[in-house]
């Protein structure tokens, strides 16, 4: 393709604008030095990352015929550490016992976040941050920039000791700081991986190799005859160093290899890891006045494409001596045969109006929300695939940063178009597949050994996973094990399994809480009950036992263990089955596959670095981990999908249509300063420009070389197309495109219209707007016949290949199908459980109460979890004087793993002050006339009605006698509101006690209290009101006043029968086979009281049926 890329006998240095053959050239060259009979040994291509690697050594190996020991094509850090490693093996490296090892860049997150976090525990070497600092200290952003400092340090070979010197000297205190942490890094690391080096000290430790060993580098000269780098504009200041010792041929006898060097300077996506493509300039230099290859014709992009390209590549500076050609000229003779019949990517005959594109080849697209843009995305991808035929696999969008991944990655999905993602952009910890087993591993973890107690841990040695908590330990685990894929169970599942394991308790006398239960029936599976229950369970226990029987084994460690818990999982070959098939189904078994295998390889990189390393430890590890790993090559991309990923990870490769979505104004470009915090570019300037010139740059300097950064990353991405280029971005009122847009696609008449979105290309899309036309006989009866014709055509098999398509017929239709269910939700014999904190709610709406009873009332928020908190404290210690209390609660709180945040400080604070007050109230007592006489006393009381029986059950906070000896009640309030006094006067549930007072429950509640006796109640029946009460008593503790505020509902009189009253209403509401919903007028909304589901609620716009007006 290129004749000027043949075999020469000098340096070459080729220079071109992306697509313009100069990879191609490379493996061009390549296997003709081959094919002429040269050692493979002899050559050698180095590219800028690993993936570029891996497609370069792809596509020569698909080319020659000669057979090769090994592919010698390496990322510039592999070639480093297989020096490192050669080095090591003739015994010239120096210090080094073992082979060398690679940190990953979450390993080196991990040691980095362990040291900062011991400095705030006044742990390790001393450190002392700038004050402007301290509150950045604990973020994954300082923690990035303390990487980043680190490997400029590793780059340009500077000391602690250097370090400190300069920030004396540049009066930077925070590059003391961090030099003092690298001299910590450096000690454990040491300590933990004497063998192991930094990825960016790999470069500049291959370089001292050579210098220090000038036999060995004579005979890696003598080695190679042919080396050819690619990209060199993507390497660092370090790889420019190790390129001119291989390349200088006056420090040696033996003549050095042939180079062939391209570069663009254009286009740079490693600026984020030291890339510095101001320094192609010494090329020149390095290659000694090499041979200049000028490419320019356009091998990739079309000539509107390469216009729009050179748009941008015009706003990038030129870098002396390595400037090449942004006009580019099209390739003479290359035109392309027009195919008689219009075939899709599978072999399908297209229909040949559809198929024709009429679109403009570049194009700048806005619309109104980030969510229009993913789905005018997913359309557009829709219309390729469906209408052209073209492969999913043809198409790529291009974002700038990973949480655009992620946003339109889960549209795409949604509309059933398969996704890849890079796994560089998740960490291993996060993903779905992977987190049951890091769970599961956690849960056998947790569990009490079998062992004694003495060998659990050895002196000195720090406990991590092992420690168990005094109470609920593991709840939160197990819980997400039995609904995670691993056990498949739903939310009712398990409230079904925690009711029938807390039942089996109270008959046995017990009182432990379901979550004790429920995690002790994991850990045991003869606790579980038998039938659909705890099927769920039983699936997660036999895992569990696989786990811990191979954690138990001599030698296990977290690889063997993990291996035993995904064998036992039964997974792998449903995986496999559904990664075979085809639809969204497939793409999310290639991805749980791909994270399995991502935490095996990583289980067996921590197990092969740590040896003796508990299970417990790589736990941690793994849990410590922020970023990504690294991983060797991309798994599983062999389906055709849609690839979502950023311009670093874009390098390299093509497609036929880019989509670079997400231009908004301050998200690219981003020229936020990269290393503000530590200054360190202000570092780097020392020794890439001089002292003086460093001194001169500015913060506007600063920006500006932010700014061309952005713009290389953007030439990048829009250099990946082909056949077309599709730019969007977000306009409205809060969002503004970003000028990169109008770069390549500037606005019509200076003007730009957000475009419509369309219903995606879907079927069930398709359906769903059938059947609104369908019901709109009123506003447009042509349409809605239509509608209704074709929607009769897709529910006839005949006419649709056998196909049964759901949502067709109205018997489907939700609002159209019958009642699933018309029985009442009580047997018709049996009394109407009733709960005395229930009254007020089953009056105010039933629906509510409805959904409190079945569970499905959103999650308990931290106010109520603090008020369980201060009742389970009223209830053990009912009499205990305040600093006990006190005591007591921050022991107790500690159980709550509330983080470290002022949000939190403040809780702990509500809290003690509502036990001051409880405190307060219980010294109070004896002055206010009365002595409690029952804790959490509980009661069952039969209570005939007219029309049904009501069963009142419940628990008080506490009883009292007052000094005419009469029961009183006590409810504690945590809450922050509280009735007014006229609501007082028939306060539901104070009455409703009350009412079991009448029935004699004191009398019981009592004598179980001063006997100790725990079991459920026996069942008394109400038989009048026999003035027995003393009266309820709410003590709001949660109120902001300074002491607790009493407040009394007279004691019920023999005339009081609307107590009685309340209670019958309330058990005729919820006992037939409807309850009914209820919006009160009372409320400050308008839209009367806030439903606990108003998915469901008949009166809500969200619970509304299709089928109402």
């Amino acid at each position: 393709m290129n004749q000027k890329l043949s075999g020469l006998p000098q340096h070459e240095l080729i220079l071109g604008a992306p697509g313009t053959g100069k990879t191609e050239g490379i493996i061009e060259r390549a296997h003709r030095f081959l094919s002429e009979g040269a050692d493979p040994a002899s050559l050698l291509i180095l590219t800028p990352t690993r993936q570029s690697a891996t497609r370069i050594r792809e596509e020569l190996t698909a080319r020659a015929q000669t057979t090769m020991s090994s592919a010698p094509i390496r990322a510039w850090q592999a070639y480093a550490f297989d020096v490192l490693r050669r080095a090591h093996a003739l015994g010239i490296l120096p210090g080094l016992e073992f082979s060398p090892k690679l940190i990953s860049g979450p390993e080196q997150d991990v040691m980095i976040a362990e040291l900062l976090a011991g400095h705030s525990r006044g742990e390790g070497l001393a450190v002392f941050w700038p004050v402007d600092l301290h509150e950045a200290l604990g973020t994954r952003g300082f923690r990035h920039e303390i990487r980043d400092f680190f490997d400029r340090m590793a780059e340009y070979n500077l000391t602690s000791e250097h370090v400190k010197e300069l920030a004396q000297h540049w009066d930077h205190p925070e590059w003391a700081a961090a030099a003092q942490l690298y001299t910590e890094y450096q000690q454990i690391r040491r300590l933990r991986m004497p063998n192991a080096f930094d990825p960016a000290a790999l470069i500049h430790q291959a370089t001292e190799t050579f210098l220090k060993n000038p036999e060995f580098l004579t005979a890696e000269r003598a080695q190679l005859q042919l080396v050819l780098v690619d990209d060199m504009q993507e390497a660092t200041p370090s790889i420019f160093r190790l390129l001119r010792v291989l390349a200088d041929s006056e420090s040696s006898a033996e003549p050095a290899p042939v180079f062939s060097v391209t570069v663009c300077t254009d286009t740079v996506v490693q600026g984020f890891r030291g890339a510095r493509p101001t320094l192609a300039s010494q090329l020149e230099d390095i290659l000694n006045h090499p041979h200049r290859d000028m490419l320019d014709v356009s091998y990739r992009m079309p000539p509107d494409i390469a216009r729009s390209w050179e748009s941008v590549a015009t706003r990038i500076p030129v870098v002396a001596q390595a400037r090449h050609s942004r006009d580019l000229t099209e390739p003479v003779g290359d035109t392309q045969e027009q195919a008689l019949w219009n075939l899709g990517d599978d072999g399908t005959l297209l229909d040949p109006e559809k198929s024709q594109d009429n679109r403009p080849i570049v194009q700048g697209l806005t619309v109104e929300t980030a969510q229009h843009e993913s789905r005018l995305i997913a359309q557009m991808l829709l219309e390729d695939h469906l209408y052209r035929g073209k492969a999913f696999s043809r198409s790529a969008v291009i974002v700038r940063n990973g949480s655009d991944v992620s946003r339109i990655k889960r549209v795409l999905v949604g509309q059933g178009i398969p996704v890849q993602t890079s796994s560089a952009l998740t960490p291993v910890r996060d993903e779905p597949a992977v987190r049951p087993f890091l769970d599961a591993l956690s849960l056998i973890l947790l569990a009490p050994s079998p062992r004694s107690s003495e060998d659990e841990t050895e002196p000195g040695q720090e406990e991590t996973h092992t420690q168990r908590p005094a109470q609920g330990w593991g709840v939160d685990t197990a819980l997400s094990l039995l609904t995670s894929r691993l056990g498949g169970a739903s939310p009712m599942d398990v409230r079904r399994l925690r009711q029938r394991l807390r039942a089996e308790e109270l008959r046995a006398g017990g009182t432990r809480s379901s979550d004790d239960l429920l995690v002790e029936a994991l850990l045991n599976p003869s606790n579980l009950p038998a039938g659909n229950a705890g099927a769920a369970a039983r699936r997660i226990s036999n895992v569990l036992a696989a786990g811990t029987e191979a954690l138990q084994q001599e030698g296990g460690t977290a690889e063997t263990v993990l291996w035993a818990l995904w064998e036992a999982s039964g997974l792998a070959q449903p995986w496999r089955e559904q990664a075979l098939s085809q639809g969204v189904g497939a793409d999310r078994a290639h991805r749980d596959l791909d994270a399995m295998l991502g935490l095996f390889e990583a289980a067996a990189r921590y197990v092969d670095q740590m040896p003796g390393a508990t299970a417990a430890q790589f736990l941690d590890y793994i849990d410590s981990q922020d970023l990504p790993m690294d991983t060797l090559a991309q798994r599983a991309n062999s389906y055709d999908a849609v690839e979502i990923l950023t311009p670093a990870l874009a390098a390299g490769r093509q497609w036929d249509t880019v989509y670079i979505a997400g231009l908004q104004e301050g998200t690219w470009p981003n020229t936020t300063i990269r290393g503000s915090l530590l200054n360190t570019q202000q570092l780097t300037d020392i020794f890439d420009v001089g002292p003086q010139a460093a001194a001169t740059v500015s913060i506007g300097d600063r920006i500006r070389d932010t700014r061309y950064d952005e713009l290389r990353q953007f030439s990048t991405a829009v250099s990946r197309a082909s056949e077309r280029l599709i730019c969007t971005a977000v306009s409205s009122v809060d969002d503004a495109p970003s000028e990169f847009l109008d770069m390549v696609a500037p606005a019509p008449e200076g003007q730009r219209t957000n475009v419509e979105v369309r219903r995606p290309m879907t079927l069930r899309a398709l359906i769903a707007e059938l059947r609104q036309w369908a019901e709109k006989q009123d506003d447009d009866f042509h349409r809605a016949q239509a509608a209704t014709e074709i929607l009769h055509r897709l529910n006839d098999p005949a006419q649709t290949a056998g196909a049964h398509l759901p949502g067709v017929h109205p018997a489907t239709w939700w609002g159209l199908l019958p009642i699933s269910s018309t029985g009442a939700g009580f047997g018709e014999n049996e009394p109407i459980p009733i709960s005395p904190s229930r009254v007020a709610e089953i009056h105010r709406s039933p629906l509510d109460w409805f959904v409190s009873a079945s569970k499905a009332e959103a999650a308990t928020d931290l106010s109520r979890t603090l008020g369980t908190l201060v009742h389970e404290l009223a209830e053990d210690m009912p009499d205990a004087p305040r600093h006990q209390l006190l005591d007591e609660l921050h022991q107790r709180i500690k159980q709550l793993n509330l983080p470290d945040t002022w949000e939190s400080a403040q809780v702990i604070e509500r809290a003690e002050t509502m036990v001051r007050k409880f405190a307060q109230y219980t010294a109070d007592l004896s002055t206010l006339g009365r002595k409690l006489v029952g804790v959490e006393g509980a009661f069952s009381v039969l209570i005939p009605g007219p029309a049904r029986d009501a069963l009142l059950s419940g628990r008080v906070d506490r009883l009292e006698v007052d000094s005419l000896g009469r029961f009183v009640i006590i409810d504690l309030k945590t809450g922050s509101t509280q009735p007014t006094k006229a609501d007082l006067q028939k306060h539901p549930q104070l009455a409703s006690y009350q009412v079991a007072l009448e029935a004699g429950a004191g009398e019981h509640m009592a004598q179980a209290f001063s006997e100790h006796h725990l079991s459920l109640p026996n069942k008394l029946k109400f038989e009048g009101l026999q003035e027995l009460s003393g009266g309820a008593f709410l003590i709001q503790l949660g109120r902001d006043t300074k002491t607790y505020i009493e407040q009394e509902q007279p004691a019920l009189t023999s005339s009081s029968t609307w107590a009685v009253e309340l209670i019958n209403r309330a058990a005729e509401l919820i006992a037939g086979n409807h309850v009914e919903a209820r919006h009160t007028s009372s409320s400050s909304s308008s839209f009367g009281i806030q439903c606990k589901l108003p998915d469901i609620c008949p009166l809500c716009n969200r619970g509304r049926q299709v089928t109402q007006n």
